[in-house]
């Protein structure tokens, strides 16, 4: 009897003690209470009563059915539950608890990240680094692939003016114009089906215009200095055979029938703007390297022709070297601001002293004056003869013009910054040296 009822008795303090220990905060840091001081432990012996005011304050407030503080509706709508940290609503499931274990596995987890993270970014670095080694030997092995066939060029072209002279230097110049006409109109033509698609006789036309301008450039100057033709005879004929050409197109587009006609006319008349195009631009001036070994020699041909070569070959190898900066990478993406100045520098270094080798016995003040002015001229204006060419080339997606040389594409890519060289040589000669015989 006396054991029950002392059970009885004791039940009222198990309650409270267990209540207590469930409505205690959560411990600290990892589930461990840091040790407090006597100061700390006498503040909080302090607080304690005031903690446990506030604890049954809630416990009764919450047991009435009152708010719990969220607003979420008037007095005794839902019933709350209070578990000490955290208020749960009827209806609504508890929140996670975080173990020890749980707690210990996240922070694990955050220390393998901030490790992992500058690993991740070495790594990646590593493929970048690789890519530019490797751009760079691709560089350096494109420069050797294009040095022989460069070399052997330039040897080739040697012989020939060793041999036969201001001819010979003739002669070429006429087989770079077929050569480069055809390259130009070609990759215009394989654009999207050409012209000579829609009309047949497309192919005969493009080449008469072609013997047109070379008689009235070229033949012009060869037929009137061989004291063949009158210079007006000389006009005449190449008068004529532009009339000619201009009937025979006009007949062509008449011979179309059919609905696809504004198609074809589009089609041809594209195409002869090219050839046009290409008449003027490559033809037109490369014919003044004739008028200029006829009147002043071949030095005043292969001294510009020499610069020319040495402004490319500069400008790729500080590009590979130093380049960092884009040029025009619209149009030629690989053409560098650090390749471009150190072209021009080498190019006005070297100017002088090789005019001076090619030029024994000359006066050496204008020898002096004449490289500037040479030089000058080929550093700033001659490569964008190159940019010009290279934006036809984007515009009808070709990478090259040709194939004829190894590393280098067909004659176009060779001789797009030498043929805007070619018509300022004569002029400046024209203006600065004055009229003058010419010698093989």
């Amino acid at each position: 009897m006396h054991r029950p009822c002392l059970l009885f008795s004791l039940l009222p303090l198990l309650t409270f003690a267990a209540s207590s220990t469930w409505s205690s905060p959560p411990l600290s840091g990892r589930g461990l209470e840091p040790p407090r001081s006597g100061a700390a432990r006498r503040r909080q012996a302090s607080d304690t009563p005031g903690r446990q005011r506030q604890h049954h304050d809630a416990v009764r407030s919450i047991g009435r059915g009152g708010s719990d503080g969220d607003g979420d509706g008037p007095e005794g709508e839902r019933s709350s539950t209070y578990h000490g940290s955290y208020i749960v609503r009827e209806g609504d499931p508890p929140p996670a608890r975080q173990s020890l274990a749980g707690q210990q596995q996240q922070a694990v987890q955050q220390t393998s990240t901030s490790v992992a993270a500058p690993a991740a970014a070495e790594a990646a670095a590593v493929p970048t680094t690789l890519a530019v080694a490797t751009s760079t030997s691709k560089k350096i092995s494109n420069l050797q692939e294009r040095t022989g066939p460069a070399v052997l060029a330039l040897a080739a072209v040697g012989i020939l003016l060793r041999f036969a002279g201001r001819n010979g230097l003739i002669a070429l110049v006429l087989l770079l114009q077929v050569g480069m006409y055809s390259e130009s109109t070609s990759v215009v033509e394989r654009h999207g089906g050409g012209a000579g698609q829609a009309i047949a006789s497309y192919g005969a036309q493009k080449w008469w215009w072609f013997a047109t301008a070379v008689v009235a450039t070229a033949g012009r100057t060869l037929l009137v200095g061989g004291g063949k033709v009158t210079g007006d005879a000389a006009g005449l004929i190449s008068f004529g055979m532009a009339a000619a050409g201009l009937v025979g197109a006009v007949v062509s587009l008449a011979a179309v029938d059919g609905d696809d006609a504004p198609e074809v006319y589009r089609r041809y008349l594209g195409g002869a703007a090219s050839c046009h195009f290409s008449l003027l631009f490559l033809i037109g001036q490369s014919s003044f390297w004739i008028n200029t070994a006829r009147e002043y020699g071949l030095v005043w041909v292969l001294f510009p022709a020499l610069l020319v070569v040495v402004n490319d070959t500069m400008a790729y190898v500080f590009g590979v070297l130093l380049g960092k900066h884009k040029l025009l990478p619209r149009l030629s993406p690989k053409k560098t601001v650090e390749g471009f100045a150190g072209a021009a520098l080498s190019t006005m270094a070297v100017a002088v002293p090789l005019l001076r080798r090619m030029s024994a016995g000359s006066e050496a003040g204008n020898l002096r004056r004449h490289a500037v002015a040479l030089a000058a001229y080929v550093s700033l204006v001659s490569p964008f003869g190159g940019f010009l060419a290279s934006a036809v080339k984007r515009a009808h997606g070709a990478k090259d013009f040709g194939e004829i040389m190894p590393g280098h594409g067909g004659v176009v890519d060779r001789f797009d910054c030498q043929v805007v060289t070619a018509p300022f040589v004569y002029l400046y000669l024209r203006n600065c040296v004055g009229e003058a015989g010419g010698s093989a």
